[in-house]
């Protein structure tokens, strides 16, 4: 009867978490609850692969349940918590395999374990709340992709933690092949620079300077040697735009930043 009411208190914190993140998750929350709450029937039709991730997740969430959160870090939490548990059940049950090249297993705690702790701790102290959503695609994206070690999936979530959302904003920029609006020339000649230009130079010349994004085999030195047409995304760079699935940034957002560019 007791392990009972310890199993029912855990689902109760982790429900408490998820329902607490509603804000963040919307919609998802639903899929998140039934894929972490899942009995032995549920650990069935998940399949080896899915249900050592849901173990995985749930044991994470128990984890993050019962830390003091503050009102506004329960939302934070939970809704990445939520996000990642119902995109990883969504593509499952699509027919799509979690990894099981052990990542989601181990002896001891799991590198999935300790990457998603890494994701939820970065969740939980980002200001720029936009970007919660490409933090839970990133984790979602590292538990299918076995391509990405789990030395590699700390680098990605690092990097991810350290870029503002209008840099994944211009990463995204970067990944689209035609950008026949943005300039084609770089800022070298400019006598002066609006407040709206120099800050977004700043930060594709920082872009530059971590090696996410190259001008096409161009050197810069400084933000007015930035070429805007000639932005290309390269290694992290790449990673990050395809593992936190930066397509799904709303296109208004990535005109926005493209008409200061052109």
């Amino acid at each position: 009867m007791a392990d009972n009411s310890n199993a029912s208190d855990t689902n109760s914190g982790i429900r408490r978490l998820i329902n607490a993140g509603a804000e963040v998750a919307g919609g998802a929350i639903g899929g998140a609850l039934g894929f972490l709450a899942a009995g032995p029937a549920g650990a069935a039709a998940l399949g080896a692969a899915g249900a050592a991730a849901a173990s995985a997740l749930k044991h994470i969430g128990e984890e993050a349940s019962e830390r003091l959160l503050a009102p506004r870090e329960k939302v934070k939490v939970g809704g990445v918590l939520a996000l990642i548990a119902a995109e990883v059940n969504t593509r499952t049950a699509a027919g799509e395999k979690p990894r099981d090249d052990g990542f989601f297993n181990s002896t001891g705690r799991s590198a999935a374990e300790e990457v998603a702790e890494s994701v939820l701790l970065k969740s939980q102290r980002e200001a720029e709340e936009r970007k919660l959503p490409y933090f839970a695609h990133l984790f979602a994206s590292i538990a299918f992709d076995p391509t990405i070690s789990p030395a590699l999936a700390h680098q990605l979530v690092k990097a991810a933690e350290q870029l503002t959302y209008r840099q994944l904003c211009l990463l995204r920029l970067g990944g689209v092949k035609q950008k026949p609006q943005l300039r084609k020339t770089d800022y070298r000649q400019q006598g002066s620079f609006s407040k709206d230009l120099y800050q977004v130079l700043y930060e594709i010349h920082d872009l530059y300077n971590k090696g996410y994004i190259s001008y096409g085999g161009s050197a810069a030195f400084g933000p007015s040697d930035v070429i805007p047409a000639n932005i290309t995304l390269q290694g992290i760079g790449a990673d990050l735009h395809n593992s936190m699935k930066l397509g799904d940034i709303p296109l208004p957002e990535i005109i926005a930043i493209a008409a200061v560019l052109s």
